[in-house]
């Protein structure tokens, strides 16, 4: 398994957990206009949760221009090292 299907394995642990759906499937296209629950009120919680699990902190531009689970991955790949 490379460091971005880690980290997608993580991600979708963490949407499952916020969205309260344990069947939920995510991919690297997955956004919020794709994937049911993911809304701005739960986005908050998802995020909070993503840098918790992966002890860093995402600035707003990334939050605000991050299209899909894929640019959340890039992201995280890019700033923890993993």
């Amino acid at each position: 398994m490379d460091k971005k299907q880690k980290i997608l394995v993580e991600l979708q642990q963490i949407f499952r957990n916020e969205l309260e759906d344990s069947e939920l499937i995510l991919d690297y296209e997955s956004s919020a206009s794709n994937t049911d629950g993911w809304d701005s009120i739960n986005n908050l919680m998802i995020i909070s949760s993503i840098e918790e699990k992966f002890k860093m902190s995402f600035p707003i531009e990334v939050i605000f221009e991050a299209e899909n689970v894929g640019d959340l991955i890039d992201y995280i790949e890019k700033k923890s090292g993993i």
